[in-house]
């Protein structure tokens, strides 16, 4: 079976099988940004992209960390720091985890330019000292062409982001495609189906996901 993951080529997290391919549909570049403060008391990371080009790691050792997801918390891990990961992945999941710090917590968001502003939102309804920093931007591929026949071929398509899905349907997908799609989140699979496609909820972390995928289909 022909399995393709979308995500960009440095954030493959799951072990490598070799029915799963890595074609990336974008690329990741770092951005300078400049921290308000120090003194933040919690902070949060929304994507394992937020953790590798954060660049102020030295004021994570006196804070609560919180991850976004499980990748993003074996991210911060890898570097040496443990997280709090909402048992939800996702925005609504995380909220609930910092529910009971919103009264004396000084909070920093660590995110990607256009990433979801869900959290930092909360926090400003709920009068909550809070900043946020975009340290990495996603950046389209000036062409398609290469990958089309790749895309043709797969049996099966794993979406990581909305972004992804965004990019397959309108630079790749053909009325021929047979591949079925799959979304590492609900967000995910409600962005392809929004677009008048099928999409599967795929566990990302799964001890065998190229198993687990063939099963589905």
């Amino acid at each position: 079976m022909n399995i393709i993951d979308t995500r960009a080529s440095d954030f493959q997290i799951y072990s490598k099988e070799s029915s799963i391919k890595n074609i990336p549909l974008y690329k990741f570049k770092t951005i300078e940004y400049k921290l308000l403060s120090e003194d933040y008391t919690d902070i949060v990371f929304q994507s394992i992209a937020a953790v590798k080009f954060f660049q102020h790691h030295h004021i994570l050792n006196k804070n609560n960390i919180y991850s976004m997801g499980r990748a993003t918390y074996q991210s911060l891990l890898e570097k040496g720091f443990e997280s709090t990961n909402p048992e939800i992945p996702g925005s609504a999941g995380l909220i609930k985890v910092i529910e009971n710090r919103i009264k004396s917590g000084k909070f920093l968001i660590v995110k990607g330019r256009d990433g979801l502003d869900e959290i930092f939102n909360y926090l400003k309804n709920k009068k909550v000292e809070a900043d946020q920093v975009c340290c990495y931007k996603r950046i389209k591929f000036d062409n398609y062409d290469d990958l089309k026949e790749d895309y043709f071929l797969a049996d099966a398509i794993i979406f990581p982001s909305t972004l992804a899905v965004k990019i397959f349907f309108k630079e790749i997908y053909l009325n021929e495609t047979k591949a079925k799609f799959f979304g590492i989140s609900n967000r995910i699979v409600a962005s392809i189906k929004n677009l008048g496609f099928e999409g599967v909820l795929i566990d990302y972390f799964s001890n065998d996901i190229a198993k687990e995928i063939k099963n589905s289909i």
